[in-house]
């Protein structure tokens, strides 16, 4: 991707079941798109995905390359998943924060498989 960044994983991630393992490996591919269009690639990035029993929470951290002067682009292609999280009583949350862009969101699963 042209950019260094940190991915953390922690929780079972593996006992989704089917339909929820696409979602959030979607959701994933969906973020590090944006990381790899956007991110500046002289600064890190943090991916933090951890799994409980009821939801899986996805926080992500970076920061735009200079001259980016907008965000408004990132959120036309996360608006898909910002929609299926809080159709599904889920929690969004995005910042913008001196120069950093931060997402988190905790998506409700069915880990009964």
């Amino acid at each position: 991707m042209g950019c260094v960044g940190d991915v953390i994983v922690a929780g079972g991630i593996d006992a989704l079941n089917n339909s929820d393992t696409v979602f959030v490996a979607d959701f994933l591919r969906e973020l590090f798109g944006n990381i790899a269009r956007y991110d500046d690639p002289t600064q890190r990035y943090v991916v933090l995905v951890s799994a409980a029993q009821d939801h899986v929470t996805i926080d992500v951290t970076d920061r735009p390359r200079q001259g980016d002067t907008t965000f408004e682009g990132r959120h036309s292609g996360l608006a898909y998943y910002r929609e299926r999280v809080l159709h599904a009583h889920g929690d969004w949350d995005v910042r913008e924060k001196r120069g950093q862009w931060v997402l988190h969101a905790s998506v409700p699963v069915d880990n009964a498989g």
